[in-house]
């Protein structure tokens, strides 16, 4: 009998630990859409703000973010994009997609992009196969934005990510991957956000050329924006 009530008070205390655990970790843990600061130095140029955006082709949060950038962007410079769609098969499939191709900046908001898998993550961009997508995402961020990849490489790859369970964010995808980014280094300081800035449910109902034509007209673009704003 000692040993039964024995075993059911552990299951018990090993049941509650479960529970109470993430929400004790909740604040050592790094949040996932939304942004949060990860250095008080601005890294961009003086007088000028930098706007990263990384991504990949098909991911369904960098679709829903290309809206938000573009109206956003579009009164800082020239971009060029290829319209696109969402990986079929994955969350949130088909959602309507802005691919960067180029900005011209005509302001002090200058913005850089790089999409590291194609539209299936089963291939780099270039449609390279690769064994570990994750170490190859980190070696191209090294590349190309040097000054931001430690923070990249911390927040996404080692530390864990809200409601993970106890791993990065980087692991929490099949395959294991770099996932969206957006950062933004001013004199306000370096920001960071992973994930979406509104949810790509909110696409559902819309194509790319309704969104093209009414992004000043619906309400959760331009709440994404004002989000851009704050950081800028």
């Amino acid at each position: 009998m000692n040993i039964k009530n024995l075993a059911i008070g552990v299951g018990v205390i090993v049941f509650i630990l479960m529970l109470v655990l993430p929400y004790a970790l909740q604040p050592f843990e790094v949040p996932l859409n939304a942004f949060f600061k990860v250095s008080n130095i601005d890294y961009a140029n003086s007088n000028i703000t930098c706007v990263i955006f990384i991504s990949w082709y098909g991911c369904p949060y960098g679709a829903t973010d290309s809206w938000i950038l573009y109206a956003f962007l579009s009164h800082y410079g020239k971009i060029t994009y290829n319209i696109s769609y969402s990986d079929p098969n994955d969350i949130y499939p088909n959602t309507p997609a802005l691919i960067f191709t180029n900005f011209q900046p005509n302001s002090s908001i200058h913005f850089r992009f790089v999409y590291l898998y194609n539209r299936f993550l089963n291939a780099t961009a270039n449609g390279s196969v690769v064994i570990n997508y994750v170490k190859y995402g980190l070696q191209v961020i090294e590349k190309d934005f040097p000054q931001y990849y430690p923070f990249v490489k911390e927040y996404v790859t080692q530390r864990w990510a809200s409601g993970s369970f106890f791993q990065p964010v980087a692991y929490m995808g099949n395959p294991p991957h770099i996932p969206t980014l957006i950062i933004i280094s001013s004199d306000k300081g370096t920001y960071m956000l992973i994930g979406h800035i509104v949810s790509p449910s909110l696409l559902d109902n819309y194509n790319a050329t309704y969104l093209l034509s009414h992004l000043s007209q619906l309400s959760f673009i331009q709440q994404g924006v004002a989000e851009l704003e704050k950081y800028t």
